[in-house]
């Protein structure tokens, strides 16, 4: 069947939008570093970050998705909760978000480092605690390791992020305004970007954004 243009976007194409968002942004970067405060910094190396993330999720080896959904107990994880349409939601409406705090940084400098210290750790304790469970389910198979995709950036790239802001947080005056508007905006990612399409995924149960590809966890399978 001829797959829709929404649904060719939700496949590859978005990818490569995201992609050239962390490239710009990396460009970006570069440009304005001696203008910049540490806050504006940090935020705008998450934009890059993301998209780099995303790319081990989902392009080499890619199939988080699968590791994703399989934690969450799913019966069809190459169909839900997460799929191809979520996954663009999720990860191209934080990277848009990341973008746009970039331009507004220095109005909420500790707001954006208190996201950046959350969204680092986050991610790290997910991608720790999933790759536990994949090894553990795929030991018989010679899994050997708890690595998924995404385990590398998340402690290469998006860890020592999280240490610097902490570190940056340590010298500086902040409020619990500041505390609660970093957390506000993380649970805004949680919420709307996350739980919401995937609810919604999980009720549909639709295959018709359904993944092609387990990715790295297809040699398990």
């Amino acid at each position: 069947m001829k797959e829709s243009l929404l649904q060719k976007w939700c496949d590859q194409a978005w990818l490569y939008c995201i992609y050239l968002l962390g490239i710009m942004m990396g460009c970006v970067l570069l440009i304005r570093w001696g203008a910049w405060d540490v806050p504006q910094i940090l935020i705008c190396f998450l934009a890059i970050m993301i998209p780099l993330h995303v790319f081990e999720e989902n392009t080499a080896p890619g199939g988080f998705f699968y590791m994703n959904n399989l934690e969450q107990k799913s019966a069809a994880p190459m169909v839900y909760p997460q799929n191809r349409l979520t996954n663009m939601v999720t990860n191209l409406g934080a990277e848009i978000l990341v973008i746009i705090l970039t331009v507004f940084a220095t109005r909420m400098e500790a707001a954006v480092v208190v996201l950046v210290i959350l969204f680092g750790i986050g991610e790290l304790a997910h991608h720790t605690s999933a790759g536990i469970h994949m090894q553990k389910r795929y030991q018989g198979k010679g899994k050997t390791t708890i690595y998924g995709p995404g385990t590398i950036t998340s402690y290469v790239c998006l860890l020592p992020l999280s240490v610097y802001g902490c570190y940056w947080m340590s010298g500086h005056a902040f409020t619990v305004t500041d505390i609660l508007l970093g957390i506000g905006i993380l649970l805004f990612i949680m919420i709307c970007l996350i739980l919401i399409p995937f609810a919604i995924s999980r009720r549909v149960k639709s295959e018709k954004y359904a993944f092609k590809s387990a990715g790295y966890f297809a040699k398990y399978e």
